[in-house]
């Protein structure tokens, strides 16, 4: 059972990666529509201003709760991510709340105090209304998935990508509802071994999206990506058995860790190389700092069950 500090300090954690990444696959939605669909922009552009708004909320009650080493680990900010804002916007049309980018980098300068019990009835109004929200959000993009399965809808981004950002969404549901509840969201065994399982399946996705949006060109990239994706595949089948095995667990934790390490560093230089334009690729600027986010996330994350 969660204290009251942890509850808060958790939650807000949580919220400051999650509504960001929630945004960022709303804007990714959007920018691969067609002209045909291009009356669906004024629905996703709503919802992504709604999570902006609660992220422009959670950051607020970060100042003195979050921890300034937590913002500085990369998976909520980057150094990047400012600079893929507005290259991406330059690319796409698509207007971004930059600002919230800035305000993010500046909690750095609040030191973490653990605020107490006054905000705990103001970080539950917040959550139920995030929890609102994710299934309004994962409902339009279930709707924009299947339309793309029956053949009736075109996306420039690939059907497993759409549901990729729907399972995100949905373990960011299920940690809220544990946080409402009070309940401590992974540290028994089985817990870990979902997590593993969850983020090393992530993180293989991740390496088989992009190793088919580098130009053919890029066949270096294209066979280091490929490398990634097979070796998350086989941690993602021992993190699924150490469930039922926890013996397994020392072994799959430190073996993710070194393939996470390593996976986030050519994240970074990938992330680096667009937009230096170094690399040739369909990836737009703010995917790539997204996806070395959740990498410095789930790093974040490993480095604690050690």
């Amino acid at each position: 059972m969660l204290t009251s500090v942890e509850y808060i300090r958790q939650s807000v954690e949580t919220n400051l990666f999650f509504l960001r990444i929630m945004k960022e696959h709303i804007i990714f939605a959007a920018s691969a529509l067609t002209l045909k669909d291009e009356g669906l922009v004024p629905k996703l552009a709503e919802l992504q201003e709604r999570f902006e708004g609660l992220l422009e909320e959670t950051i607020l009650l970060a100042r003195g709760t979050v921890d300034p080493k937590t913002i500085s680990a990369g998976g909520i900010v980057t150094q990047y991510t400012y600079k893929a804002e507005l290259k991406t916007m330059e690319y796409t049309g698509l207007a971004i709340n930059t600002e919230i980018t800035l305000r993010e980098i500046r909690l750095l300068n609040y030191p973490g105090r653990g605020r107490k019990h006054s905000l705990e009835h103001s970080v539950d109004m917040l959550n139920d209304r995030i929890i609102a929200l994710l299934e309004a959000a994962v409902r339009s993009q279930k709707e924009i998935l299947q339309k793309v399965l029956d053949c009736k809808m075109f996306t420039h981004i690939y059907p497993m990508l759409l549901d990729h950002v729907i399972r995100e969404a949905g373990e960011y549901l299920q940690q809220l509802q544990q946080l409402r509840k009070r309940e401590d969201t992974g540290n028994e065994p089985g817990q870990k071994a979902v997590q593993l399982a969850f983020w090393n399946d992530i993180m293989g996705e991740h390496a088989k999206f992009v190793r088919g949006m580098f130009d053919p060109a890029e066949a270096e990239l294209i066979r280091v990506a490929n490398g990634f994706s097979e070796q998350f595949d086989e941690l993602t089948a021992v993190a699924v058995e150490a469930y039922q095995n926890p013996e397994k667990l020392p072994r799959i934790i430190r073996e993710s860790l070194n393939a996470t390490t390593d996976i986030r560093n050519f994240k970074e230089q990938g992330t680096e190389g667009i937009l230096d334009c170094k690399i040739r690729s369909v990836i737009l600027p703010l995917l790539a700092d997204h996806v070395l986010r959740e990498a410095n996330h789930y790093l974040q994350q490993l480095k604690m069950y050690k």
